[in-house]
């Protein structure tokens, strides 16, 4: 598009934001003349963008984890905000992480940096009041579920929506055939969410007779981080999540993005989660959906079994699971509805595509 070189910053602050922000700049590069620069993880090094920061060390989860490491999370912001401003980027791409995304867009904007979030905060959840920012201190967002371009426009914000970017890496994926019945178990990608997760996870994988067990271990963990899981003799896999996910029976997921994944790959599963008392009753208290998984959130109707804290028990998750792997096709029947709803893939490219076209005006 242009003969002198764009330079672009991307902040990704998880393993699914490292993925995303790899997918877009792959593309930017194909469609422009650009060097990249960012805070990410492997993903987004494999995509040609110059990491200067892993996102492992900036992801904090619940009320209780935040406090503790306030002081870390501001250092944190100042020392980005103080490479972006020295890098002067004719674009700042900022994915998800909007706890502390939507502080660094502030700065940005006040400087007059073109800034685009891809992946929108959850505003249809809590925190109504960030759809005021997003329409202040942003030059675009890009949300990744279609009723959430709907409340941004409404609220003023500058919303584009180009689809979902979990469809442009998932299409190529084949389900291989299963040799054994795996149960795939997914405890989260954060070391706060292991620690919660993975021993009713176990438990449950002691339970599930005729299932072998494989761990998904998190980009940006070690396997010490899974001993538990070592000390019982089940395999944890690193690497190999979406190969995981797509050759299992049935799968066992804390919330996030690898739920939808699950879904896209035809793979039943069980939605799971539990947290710090405190943070959970300060969430009860301000989110205002009734589920928490994004299969149900995009169907508007509890497909995916959710069982959160206190339901969040060995039993009821493995009766869950038993009795999903004997009758899946209520499931897989409503994955086929998740993808008409999202549509085809190509998200990534749309969205570099209409980056350019604001930062390089004809």
């Amino acid at each position: 598009m242009s003969s002198r070189k764009k330079k672009i910053f991307i902040v990704a602050g998880e393993a699914s934001g490292d993925i995303y922000g790899a997918l877009v700049a792959r593309e930017l590069a194909l469609l422009d003349n650009v060097e990249i620069q960012g805070w990410g993880g492997a993903e987004m090094t494999a995509a040609g963008v110059g990491v200067t920061q892993h996102y492992r060390d900036l992801a904090y989860m619940g009320l209780y984890e935040v406090i503790v490491n306030l002081k870390k999370i501001t250092g944190n912001l100042n020392r980005c905000w103080k490479e972006i401003d020295a890098y002067n980027p004719d674009a700042l791409i900022l994915v998800d992480f909007p706890g502390f995304n939507m502080r660094i867009a502030k700065k940005a904007h006040k400087k007059g940096i073109n800034t685009f979030q891809f992946v929108a905060p959850k505003i249809w959840a809590w925190k109504a009041g960030r759809i005021k920012q997003l329409a202040e201190n942003y030059t675009a967002v890009f949300p990744i579920l279609p009723f959430e371009d709907i409340l941004l426009k409404r609220g003023g914000v500058n919303s584009i929506y180009c689809g979902h970017p979990l469809l442009d890496s998932i299409d190529d994926v084949k389900k291989p055939p299963a040799e054994t019945k795996v149960l795939a178990l997914l405890p989260g990608s954060r070391k706060q969410e292991i620690k919660k997760m993975l021993p009713v996870m176990l438990e449950v994988a002691a339970e599930m007779e005729g299932f072998s067990a494989v761990i998904a271990g998190a980009p940006g963990l070690e396997p010490q981080d899974y001993k538990a899981a070592n000390d019982q003799g089940v395999e944890v896999i690193f690497g190999d999540t979406r190969d995981l996910l797509s050759g299992a029976e049935i799968a066992l997921i804390a919330s996030g993005t690898a739920t939808l994944e699950a879904a896209l790959l035809d793979t039943p599963h069980v939605l799971v989660y539990k947290t710090s008392k405190l943070t959970y009753v300060a969430a009860k208290a301000v989110v205002k959906v009734k589920y928490i998984g994004l299969p149900n959130l995009i169907l508007d109707r509890e497909l995916v079994p959710e069982l959160i804290q206190d339901e969040c028990t060995s039993g009821n998750i493995t009766s869950c699971l038993k009795s999903i792997a004997k009758a899946p096709s209520h499931q897989l029947k409503g994955f086929g509805e998740i993808r008409q709803i999202l549509g085809n893939s190509g998200a990534s490219k749309e969205v570099a595509k209409r980056i350019l076209e604001i930062i390089n005006p004809s």
